[in-house]
This record gives C-alpha cells, structure tokens and sequence, in this order.
C-alpha cells in the first residue's frame, strides 16, 4: 500500500513539474532572448523531458503493478485517451526541443525569425492544450466512465 502511493505520489508530482515547465517555456520563449534566456530554455526544456520520462515510467508502474490493474486500464477508453494525449503533447514537443538544442552554447543574444517564432509558440500551446485534457481523460478514466 505505502509502494503504491508513493508511485501515485511520484506520478503527480511529475505531472506538475511537467506542466510547470512547459508554463516556463511559454514565458522564456520570446523574439528577442538573450544567452541567459536562451539557457534558462533548454534547461526548462530538459526539466520538462526528464518530468514527461517520469510520468510515463511511473505511469507504467500503475497500470501494471499498482493501481487498479492492467484489465481495468487496458478495457477503458479513457485510458488510450489519456494515453493518446500523452503522445501526441510527446510529439508536439520535438519541433521546440530541437530548435532550442541549435543554441549549444549562447554567448549572444538572439533574435528569433518571426515564422519560427510563430511556429514554436504554437507547438508550445498545442502541447498546453493537450495537456489541459489530459485531466479531464484521467479522471473519467479513474472512474471507469464508458463512452
């Protein structure tokens, strides 16, 4: 029982620091950064794959040792909702990563060309979007609501 809730426990707190900073990257991310900015961004972003790695590592644990049970998961719809989101804010998450990852080591400010700039933000709230359903999913899944 005490193993249980602290995967469960492990799970949300990861999920938190995975939607904390992805809130970050919303606020760093700007036209015009300068190289502190621009570390602070893939240092955020990196928080933010470690935190995604998390949630899925402790995800797994849930559906297969703790929680209700690989049956109970693999029988509800919501459950591929939720897995489905987390996959595709997964996805949505690349094109930013990669584009920070061209600032190796930022010794001057930059200026973000306007369609990257518009193309990065809205991948960023993409992600945001997906996970904002990701708890409304995640509670009609712990319920076992049908569809």
């Amino acid at each position: 029982m005490l193993a249980d809730a602290i995967v469960a426990w492990l799970h949300f707190l990861a999920v938190f620091v995975l939607v904390g900073s992805l809130a970050a990257e919303l606020i760093l991310f700007r036209r015009e950064m300068s190289a502190t900015a621009q570390r602070m961004l893939r240092v955020t972003d990196l928080h933010y794959g470690i935190a995604a790695a998390i949630v899925l590592i402790t995800g797994l644990l849930r559906v297969f040792w703790f929680g209700k049970g690989s049956a109970f998961y693999a029988g509800n719809l919501f459950f591929w909702v939720l897995v489905g989101l987390f996959a595709v804010v997964g996805l949505l998450s690349l094109p930013p990563t990669f584009f920070y990852m061209r600032w190796r080591k930022p010794a001057a400010p930059a200026t973000v060309i306007e369609a990257d700039y518009r193309r990065i933000r809205r991948f960023l709230w993409l992600q945001a979007i997906g996970l904002a359903l990701a708890p409304l999913a995640a509670t009609l899944m712990a319920r076992g609501a049908e569809a």
